[in-house]
């Protein structure tokens, strides 16, 4: 394609961001006969959802991120113990002008640029002797570079959720690979206990004693009931959900906490409804069995990058465009907004009849008090197994962490080593401490980290000054599943169809 082969070209659509959210948008646009060009100013598909190489999660943090949306990422190399990072890639200023971490002559390859530019950005607490270990334990890690795959925002599909049916019915199931995440995990008072997920488990769990076993089975009986599921709501329609709980089972402590965080997959006691709570159980109880003895599904390679990808393929296929490292200068209306918008790109200049474009593509969006703190972590063991994946829930009475463990089950590690992510509500300055307790906790005394980056995704909201008429998606949210996405997905198509 020429540089201005789009010059003034008429679109009834212009998505900004590959993300999930407008990935779906997008094919389904152009399923309906829509003309859709859709835009991405990075080198790669996925936004905010984007998967990478190790070396690649380096450039993102340095070169691609968006400053407004995360302003630092710190990284450290083997150890956590300290309170300093390794690395810290933040956007006040310039990189420090510390002492270079030494080179090293067998850094080669893809993986050489990102080292090398990581060291402008070096803390200040390490000694030479410490850098020249550091540059050592990066080759290392960069000689299994594409064997990583590090998600931005890692989610796994409920196997009787909206993602799923969606890929069915979509026809894209030929472009995803899912595996089964086999265990879910509650870890409450430093210890790591396994949540039962059917019948079988329940009684054959040693963790739960027989009058907690016929509770539990109670619960998961009357939940799964259809005929009788709204009786069981009858009169606690108001009712939280733990209090519906606690006063319609008569559960108490860990077996709670294990239906209210590691199944219902609330981020606190207060959130859920009697009824939303409920649902929860009742669709995770549902999804075990669909595919296996497992409630979640994870995508192979990384999930949401692969599945957004998935999405775009199928955009293409029924005439989409796609334009990737490709900058949006401005957006304008045209000749007011009932004839649409007039979108600038670095290459030419495009008309849309309607824009659809995540918030971090207008110029005047800010990032707002709302956000979620992520870390993501190698270790240098398979702590859960070699060939499993892993969902788990963190209870601690100052905050609850959602995690996830990948290896080489799914193709995101290297053999012999195991990455884990860890998530919650808030900026990284108020959950830093919460979250590399939970990775500690994890972790044990088994593995030790390779590499970990800790940073926050702030959300973007437009100012008030911003053309009306734009239809704006959203960033990743904390929940464990895709259907969050989806749902928003949905209910945009049902406005610009």
């Amino acid at each position: 394609m020429s540089e201005n082969a789009l010059d003034n070209e008429e679109f009834d659509t212009v998505v900004l961001g590959t993300g999930l959210v407008e990935s779906i948008i997008a094919s389904e646009l152009a399923a309906a006969d829509k003309k859709v060009l859709h835009v991405d100013r990075n080198p790669y598909y996925g936004g905010n959802f984007s998967c990478f190489t190790l070396s690649a999660f380096v450039e993102w943090a340095i070169e691609h991120r968006d400053q407004r949306q995360t302003p630092l990422v710190d990284i450290f190399v083997g150890s956590i113990d300290s309170d300093s990072p390794t690395f810290s890639v933040g956007h006040e200023g310039e990189p420090k002008q510390a002492t270079a971490v030494p080179s090293s002559t067998e850094s080669s390859g893809p993986a050489s640029r990102p080292f090398d530019r990581l060291s402008a950005y070096i803390t200040d607490t390490q000694t030479l002797s410490e850098r020249s270990s550091i540059t050592e334990r990066l080759t290392k890690l960069f000689e299994n570079d594409r064997k990583y795959a590090i998600e931005l925002a890692p989610k796994v599909a409920s196997c009787r959720g909206e993602l799923i049916d969606l890929v069915i019915n979509a026809g894209i199931g030929e472009y995803v690979q899912f595996k089964g995440v086999e265990h879910n995990y509650i870890v409450r008072d430093d210890t790591v206990e396994r949540v039962p997920d059917s019948k079988g488990d329940i009684f054959a769990s040693d963790s739960l004693n027989l009058v907690e076993k016929r509770k539990l089975m109670k619960l998961m009986t009357a939940i799964t009931d259809d005929e009788g599921f709204g009786q069981l709501l009858c009169d606690c329609e108001d009712m939280g959900f733990v209090h519906f709980l606690e006063t319609k089972f008569k559960l108490s402590g860990k077996l709670l906490d294990s239906v209210v965080y590691a199944v219902a997959r609330a981020e606190n006691r207060d959130e859920l409804s009697a009824r939303a709570g409920c649902e929860r159980v009742q669709k995770y109880a549902k999804s075990i069995g669909r595919y296996g003895r497992m409630a979640y599904l994870c995508a192979m390679y990384g999930g949401g990058s692969e599945i957004a990808q998935s999405f775009c393929r199928l955009c293409a296929v029924s005439g989409g465009t796609y334009i990737l490292s490709e900058k949006v200068r401005s957006i304008e209306s045209r000749d007011g907004n009932d004839n649409g918008y007039s979108v600038q790109l670095a290459h030419g200049r495009v008309f849309a009849k309607q824009l659809v474009l995540d918030p971090c593509y207008a110029p005047d969006s800010l990032p707002t008090a709302s956000a979620i703190s992520r870390l993501v972590c190698i270790l240098d063991y398979p702590v859960f197994g070699e060939d499993t994946t892993a969902t788990l829930s963190y209870v601690t009475d100052s905050g609850v962490v959602s995690m996830l463990y990948t290896t080489q089950a799914t193709l995101t590690a290297p053999s012999g080593q195991s990455v884990v992510y860890a998530w919650t509500k808030g900026r990284l300055s108020d959950t830093r401490t919460l979250l590399l307790r939970a990775l500690t906790t994890v972790r044990g005394s088994l593995a030790q980290p390779l590499f970990t980056a800790l940073f926050d995704v702030r959300d973007m909201q437009p100012s008030e000054n911003s053309l009306s008429g734009l239809v704006y998606t959203g960033a990743p949210d904390s929940t464990l599943d895709f259907d969050s996405a989806v749902g928003l997905a949905q209910q945009i198509l049902a406005k610009v169809l």
